[in-house]
């Protein structure tokens, strides 16, 4: 193994960067890598070594003529050219980069496991135990790891559960994690209520998650406005720039080439920052609806055709049909706009016969699952009321597949006639599962079951499971009320970037006609200048929907309809606005 070897090699270099670099051996034990912290750098000692002399080997070897075909060819080669600093940067940016995305996971985790805990509890099951059995099922991946992580201290330290549970809670630099183990470990040693602490510290971190929401809910906003700063005004600064720049050639201070730079890499890159910064800030939970996006299969390259055959042929040869080639013409014609808008119109169509699909699969699929979200928590309240008046669970479940729970009927209908069946309830969660996406009903169902198997679903247990329920369905509604107002500024941003671009580009080719002076010709100006715009508008919606919605699916909307608006603000510039 490449361990092995690099330990035996470089172990001194190994030593030597560990005695450097004191806190990565803490990072590699939160980030659970499975790896001595002196092996880990032994490997990244070797590889900053190598790329010292590799470049030279690899030049010498290329001039005689004797560089094996394999060595070229083989993925390793970009690692063994990197520069030494940039391979220790990253080597040790790495165990930072994986513990912190696994306490970022974990920390979603931690307040549903803590309600799973508490449930399990008032079913008469242990903290341990019930940690054991959360390590079966892969709705907590993150704490899945660290189940694993206190099982190994237990059994190799021959450690007591609940010490190693508090020892595992050191590690993991999450302060609700912290709390939960610690205070478990607390409250057994000194012989208090270990229910109601359970019941006390879920109920807190529900409130810290509420806290937490709102907050994040003001970072969106700061971060819709950063966005709406550079995506927008800082943009609209540029085209002034561009637009003068290009209507005087012989003034001319950025080139074409520089537009098209700014245009089609710069400001969708933009976009792209902002889509993994909002991703980064706001709540994603393990399981999301990956069916979304398989309607992109067809959408993508009838999206791509589309554009071959009315925006490219308007900036190279290409071969094409005249059919498809004379929509944006004739479009141009009857909306009565200049030449030039030929191109944006073109790529307007396509991006909208792109986005389309998307809208409205994710609208199905959002609905649906929003619906279901809904109807459990709904189902589980009315699962209590039966309950205490002594029906069995399964009797109760039965009883219930008649009312009406939105979305979830069909899926609760489904579930009593297993139950008749005979099926255990284990296998119709697992059904149900494989058919739903939606990560808080799939848990919230899993609770059901597990509450079921192992307290008999008392009346005490199931109340928990529902109080707790439905603070998760508040806790989505407050999200996304709190979110929802974001997407007003995207809206009027995009309105004014294209009206004001078109109105300073009919402005300057007005007063440099009436002037006499040199002017490039106002129809490559207008295809240039305004159909990058279009394409701004359309990233910029995906960044609004990921915001606003949590979903980069929900930006197609918001994409289509800023499309619309750019090119309503077209026509509105040049009809109304510009006489």
């Amino acid at each position: 193994m490449i361990g092995d070897f690099c330990y035996a090699h470089f172990n001194l270099l190994g030593r030597g960067l560990l005695k450097v670099l004191k806190g990565i051996e803490a990072d590699i034990q939160a980030a659970n890598m499975k790896i001595h912290p002196e092996v880990y750098l032994s490997i990244i000692g070797f590889l900053a070594t190598t790329s010292c002399i590799s470049p030279i080997l690899y030049i010498t070897l290329l001039l005689l003529g004797k560089m094996p075909s394999f060595l070229s060819l083989s993925f390793l080669m970009p690692i063994f050219l990197s520069p030494p600093l940039m391979i220790l940067l990253v080597g040790v940016l790495a165990p930072k980069t994986i513990a912190s995305n696994r306490v970022s996971g974990l920390k979603n985790e931690i307040p549903y496991a803590s309600m799973y805990l508490s449930v399990m509890a008032s079913g008469g099951l242990s903290p341990y135990a019930s940690l054991l059995r959360l390590r079966n099922t892969a709705l907590f991946p993150e704490l899945k790891k660290e189940i694993g992580r206190i099982q190994r201290i237990t059994l190799s330290s021959e450690t007591d559960p609940v010490s190693a549970m508090a020892k595992a809670a050191k590690v993991v630099g999450l302060r609700e994690y912290k709390e939960l183990l610690l205070g478990y470990a607390s409250t057994v040693r000194t012989g208090g209520d270990i229910l109601h602490y359970l019941y006390s510290q879920t109920d807190s971190m529900f409130k810290r998650m509420a806290s937490r929401i709102k907050s994040m809910g003001q970072n969106m906003g700061l971060l819709m406005e950063a966005y709406t700063i550079i995506a927008i005004l800082g943009a609209l600064g540029l085209y002034l720039i561009f637009i003068v720049s290009l209507s005087f050639p012989q003034f001319q201070a950025f080139p074409p080439d520089m537009f098209f730079l700014f245009s089609f890499v710069l400001l969708p890159g933009v976009s792209l920052a902002f889509l993994y910064f909002a991703d980064t800030f706001q709540i994603s939970y393990p399981i999301s609806q990956w069916k979304t996006y398989l309607v992109l299969l067809i959408s993508a390259p009838f999206s791509l055709f589309l554009t071959s055959q009315m925006v490219l042929p308007y900036y190279i040869k290409l071969p094409a049909i005249p059919f498809l080639v004379s929509i944006p013409t004739y479009l141009r014609e009857m909306l009565g706009l200049s030449e030039g808008c030929e191109s944006a119109l073109g790529l307007a169509i396509s991006l909208i016969c792109f986005a389309l699909p998307i809208y409205f699969s994710d609208r199905h699929f959002a609905g649906t699952e929003k619906g279901i979200l809904e109807g459990v928590t709904n189902f589980l309240r009315d699962l209590v009321e039966n309950r205490k008046t002594g029906l069995s669970p399964e009797r109760s479940i039965q009883m219930l597949s008649d009312r009406d729970y939105g979305n979830f009927s069909e899926h609760l209908k489904l579930m009593s006639a297993k139950i008749g069946w005979g099926i255990p309830l284990r296998q119709i969660f697992e059904d149900f599962k494989s058919t739903v996406r939606n990560w808080l009903s799939i848990v919230n169902l899993y609770l059901l079951i597990d509450t079921i198997e192992v307290g008999g679903g008392t009346e005490e247990s199931l109340e928990t499971l529902a109080e707790f329920a439905e603070s998760t369905r508040e806790l989505e509604s407050e999200r996304k009320s709190t979110l929802a107002p974001l997407f007003i500024v995207p809206y009027m941003g995009a309105a004014l970037l294209t009206t004001t671009t078109v109105m300073l580009l009919q402005l300057y080719t007005n007063m440099l006609s009436m002037g006499g002076g040199t002017l490039i010709a106002a129809k490559e100006l207008g295809k240039t200048l305004l159909t990058p715009l279009i394409l701004h508008s359309f990233t910029l919606g995906l960044v609004t929907g990921k915001i606003v919605s949590g979903r980069i699916s929900a930006g197609f909307k918001h994409a289509t309809l800023l499309i619309i608006i750019s090119m309503i603000g077209i026509w509105v510039a040049k009809h109304i606005l510009f006489i």
